[in-house]
């Protein structure tokens, strides 16, 4: 292909509106030896670029620019930004064009993210670079990106740009994250949320798409665990797995399934006391070697000092997933599933009032829980301070437990500070959720 056939096909494409012969005329890594066949084009005069719509003359110059900056030059750092030139000028040329430009957009800027990620380990491999003002400008030109979508006042969504938003605000909340301005992400999907896209469908999302979805999908419930709100946060998710679930080769969609399952599963505990169908935690070993094993195991029977083991060993595991806060709000259950356990005993000792519980009864069974062990032959270790009752935790400390449950409607009934007791309703103390 000579640079006159490039540009005629160029024009060709704007004016068909094809959108993914255009993503193919503006990718850095084109089939067969296209590469290095664009990259010695000559520059284009204005005679030669005048089929070209004119907004899009600025596109072919920049595309040229970076093709020679890498297979040419082999210019990592003029690639980079070149290419952040060549998105920037075909964001303004998009402005005007219909939503079978997006293919493209979203390509280039996906190209840009990858460059940006080679670009960053070469840096840090060499001098450990700090890479954060070249994430900024990333930031900056997809949030350009972001904007033409949302602001798109075509009325029939197929033929909107709204409908391929997703990537770009996935994109944007990845690099808040990582630039720890998870503000600026927030206030991003606020601008959403005013669109009504904020949960997508399946019916009214073009396939190509999906997976960008899923991925915005997946950090947007980031963002909804860091504002403390874990039921849309699982409402995000389910729809995720949904979008997941349509992919007839799901052993390529697995690595993204563990992902929101390590996410779904403590939310769904939290929110409904439900745990994963062993169908689904037997499919992902990590899930169910993390969850189901271990810390989920230590909330349904109340061993709290399981739990604590837990949560020291998988710390880094849940701190990465942005889910450490979340696994210790799970202790609620975990001490709920064990006033459980202490109430049914009461009652079983005190048949006169089994509803009145003694404060003194759930510190013996929190000291218990937290500090009773296994010796090597598998006999359990009663801690000497049960048999001194000089308990570790102090009843103000128990009465506190109680009261945050009693606040969250886990428990119906009232503690008595001067009787040194809780007093459980006669009917269904324990309500379901």
């Amino acid at each position: 292909m000579s640079l006159y056939e490039y540009i005629q096909d160029f024009s060709q494409a704007i004016a068909q509106e094809n959108g993914r012969r255009l993503k193919q005329l503006l990718t850095i890594n084109p089939t067969k030896d296209d590469g290095p066949n664009r990259a010695q084009f000559p520059d284009p005069s204005e005679i030669d670029l005048y089929p070209v719509m004119e907004k899009f003359q600025p596109v072919i110059r920049c595309y040229l620019t970076v093709m020679r900056s890498i297979y040419v030059s082999s210019d990592i750092n003029a690639s980079f930004f070149n290419l952040n030139d060549l998105v920037v000028a075909l964001n303004r040329a998009a402005e005007t064009q219909s939503n079978y430009v997006c293919a493209a957009l979203i390509n280039c800027s996906d190209e840009l993210i990858s460059l940006y990620q080679v670009r960053a380990k070469m840096k840090h491999s060499e001098k450990g670079g700090d890479e954060s003002d070249s994430l900024e400008l990333i930031a900056a030109t997809i949030n350009r990106l972001f904007k033409i979508c949302l602001t798109d006042k075509t009325l029939d969504f197929a033929a909107s740009k709204k409908a391929s938003i997703h990537f770009f605000l996935a994109a944007l909340i990845k690099i808040y994250f990582k630039l720890n301005k998870l503000e600026l992400a927030k206030s991003m999907e606020k601008a959403l949320m005013g669109t009504g896209l904020a949960l997508p469908t399946i019916v009214n999302s073009p396939v190509e798409y999906r997976r960008h979805i899923v991925t915005y999908l997946y950090f947007s419930a980031l963002l909804s665990l860091d504002e403390s709100e874990f039921e849309f946060a699982e409402t995000k998710l389910l729809t995720a797995m949904q979008f997941l679930s349509c992919y007839k080769n799901q052993a390529k969609v697995a690595t993204q399934a563990e992902k929101i399952l390590f996410l779904l599963a403590p939310l769904k505990l939290y929110n409904s006391r439900k745990t994963l169908p062993e169908a689904v935690t037997d499919k992902f070993a990590n899930v169910k070697m993390v969850y189901t094993q271990n810390l989920f195991k230590a909330v349904q029977t109340g061993n709290l000092r399981q739990f604590e083991e837990c949560l020291k060993t998988f710390q880094k595991v849940f701190l990465k997933r942005h889910i450490y806060l979340l696994v210790v709000h799970l202790k609620n259950l975990c001490y709920l599933r064990l006033v459980q356990r202490a109430a049914r005993l009461c009652a079983e000792l005190n048949t006169a009032s089994p509803h009145i519980v003694p404060l003194s009864a759930i510190q013996l069974a929190i000291e218990f829980a937290t500090h009773h062990s296994v010796n090597s032959d598998g006999a359990l270790l009663v801690p000497e301070t049960l048999a001194s009752q000089n308990y570790s935790a102090p009843a103000e400390e128990v009465e506190c437990v109680l009261a945050n449950l009693i606040h969250k409607k886990w428990i119906k009934g009232y503690i008595s500070h001067a009787n040194r007791c809780i007093v459980l309703l006669k009917t269904d103390p324990f309500p379901k959720v």
